[in-house]
This record gives structure tokens, sequence and C-alpha cells, in this order.
């Protein structure tokens, strides 16, 4: 039985459409990467990266990366605070490795000397402990770092034998950042004075 060409190109056209919504639905997938870090724990860790001067200055960037078998690096980075207040900032990216060594890690390790490898633990366990040094003061971590930490899977941080000693010379030291305003220097030390008393801490202001 012959098919009319009203039909056949009715068929056309239905089978066009379903190639479309196909595509679409392809494009949308492979941009719409997962953008929770704990979507990407089961990865291999790829490395762990904190700088050799981070307790010299008192705040750094620290990596936790895990590769994809495609070459695709999951990274959470996290901006610590190991004299006073924490994790100041925490992200999670998703990216291809080359964009990881060629952007991201030479522009977090800006103006904090050279990078120095951990184990996950001593990764985990120094990220965690800052953390938890700067909530007993008072002072929440970053909004994105309950996300960002999911990197770190079922890594077990009391593995790690190395003990980090937070504060300096065993005293908060708080530091003004170039974001936080007077304003908010001023709660910082409030904040302090209650939680330590009058002279148990140090402080450093911008001019």
């Amino acid at each position: 039985m012959a098919i009319s060409e009203s039909k056949r190109q009715k068929k056309l056209q239905q089978k066009k459409k379903k190639r479309q919504l196909a595509g679409r639905a392809t494009s949308k997938a492979r941009f719409m990467q997962p953008s929770m870090a704990s979507h990407y724990a089961h990865l291999p860790i790829h490395e762990c990266l904190a700088p050799t001067i981070l307790f010299e200055m008192g705040i750094g960037s620290l990596i936790w990366a895990r590769r994809s078998q495609e070459g695709q690096i999951a990274v959470s980075a996290f901006v610590v605070d190991v004299f006073c207040l924490g994790v100041k900032n925490a992200m999670f990216h998703f990216m291809e490795e080359d964009r990881y060594e060629h952007e991201m890690k030479p522009a977090l390790s800006q103006s904090q000397g050279q990078w120095e490898r951990l184990h996950p633990s001593c990764a985990r366990k120094l990220i965690e402990g800052a953390a938890d040094y700067a909530a007993d003061l008072g002072f929440s971590a970053h909004r994105d770092y309950r996300n960002a930490r999911g990197i770190f899977g079922d890594v077990d941080a009391s593995a790690c034998p190395t003990r980090f000693d937070y504060g300096s010379d065993g005293q908060p030291f708080y530091i003004q950042g170039p974001n936080e305003s007077t304003s908010q220097a001023n709660q910082i030390i409030k904040q302090l004075t209650r939680r330590c008393g009058e002279g148990q801490f140090h402080y450093t202001m911008m001019l």
C-alpha cells in the first residue's frame, strides 16, 4: 500500500523532532555536571596540596583533587585561616586537567610560596581542624564548605599522625583581610573578647 506524500512528510517531521529532542537532552547533560562534590568522592585521589608556609603566614589555599578516567579533575579548594577564622572560603569545580594545571593552581598559589603534597588523611585533618578551632571561637565556616568537603569521601582523618597547632603562640591571632571592612573586623574582635577575654588573643588591623 503506497504512502501518500503528506503522510511521508509527517513521519519525517516526527523523526526530525525526536532527533532534535535527543540532541538537546545530550547537550544539556554534557553541561549540567553534578555540582555536589560528594558525587565525585569515589574517584581516585589525584593530589592534596597546601602552601609550605601556611603556618607562618597563617592563611593560604588548600587543594583537594580527584581525577576521572577521562582525565578530568574534581577539585575542592579551601582558603584556610589557621590562626583564627578557619575556613574563610570554599569552592568546588569539575574541569579539564589542562585548565586545572595551568589556570586554577597558578592562580591559587600566588603570594603563598610553593606547594607541598599532603597525605589525604592529613589534608582532611588540617582543614577540618581549622574549621573546628574557629567554631570553638564562635566563627562559622564559609557557606560553601559543607558542599566542598564532600570531596573527602571516606578518607579517615584520624589516620594522620601529624599534630596541627592552630592560633599563634598558643592564642588566636586575627589578621584583618582585604575583604573585611572595619566594621566586620571590629565585630570579630568583639567576639574574640567575649570568647577569650581581654589580652588573650592578638589582632592586626589594616590602616
